[in-house]
């Protein structure tokens, strides 16, 4: 469980890196767009499987239909963000199981 938690812990400051990395130079740039969908949803205000399902469905919802001027490594931090926002939400959405010990 300790191990679940760091893991998920490290996954959130990873998460919250590449948003930085993303929101500086959308703001270098003057990527009005792009900042308008991140900041809707960014920083996160918890940890919350809502609030992370918010910034993965605002992100891709970003890429799908504002891509036209990102270069590849916008992509690339995108697509980094996306998985690791997936691996969070999926496993969110496991659900606990109990069972009785004969």
């Amino acid at each position: 469980m300790i191990a679940d938690f760091l893991d998920r812990r490290r996954r959130l400051q990873e998460i919250d890196r590449i948003c930085l990395r993303l929101f500086d130079t959308w703001c270098e740039a003057r990527s009005l767009t792009p900042l308008a969908y991140l900041l809707c949803c960014w920083p996160l205000r918890d940890s919350h499987p809502a609030a992370i399902r918010r910034l993965q469905q605002t992100l891709k919802e970003l890429r799908r239909y504002h891509a036209e001027g990102f270069d590849a490594g916008t992509f690339l931090a995108l697509d980094l963000l996306v998985d690791c926002l997936d691996e969070l939400t999926d496993r969110a959405d496991i659900p606990v199981k109990f069972s009785l010990v004969n």
